[in-house]
């Protein structure tokens, strides 16, 4: 899908395109790079959704829950962790 073109000894890289998929869905949402954007550690997570930090970590390796990198270490948008949660809710039965 992405090829490079050479052209008299240059490269061009194809351009993104906003509606393109991504691998990090988490990275086109603009709300996590605003400066009131509230990040939470995985023993946050934990505690929030009442689970243990190894469950909030298969979540997060199985690509479950959205997470941003900083560094080493792995965060957690409040806002998408909240998200989570909404999607996981199970409408009773009439």
């Amino acid at each position: 899908m992405f090829r490079h073109r050479i052209n008299d000894d240059k490269v061009e890289m194809p351009v993104g395109d906003d509606n393109s998929p991504t691998p990090y869905g988490s990275l086109k949402i603009t709300d996590c790079f605003k400066s009131d954007v509230e990040l939470l550690n995985i023993t946050e997570v934990a505690k929030l959704l009442s689970i243990s930090t190894s469950s909030v970590r298969r979540l997060q390796q199985g690509r479950r829950i959205p997470f941003i990198k900083v560094g080493g270490s792995v965060r957690f948008s409040k806002e998408d962790v909240r998200a989570y949660l909404a999607k996981q809710r199970v409408e009773p039965v009439e």
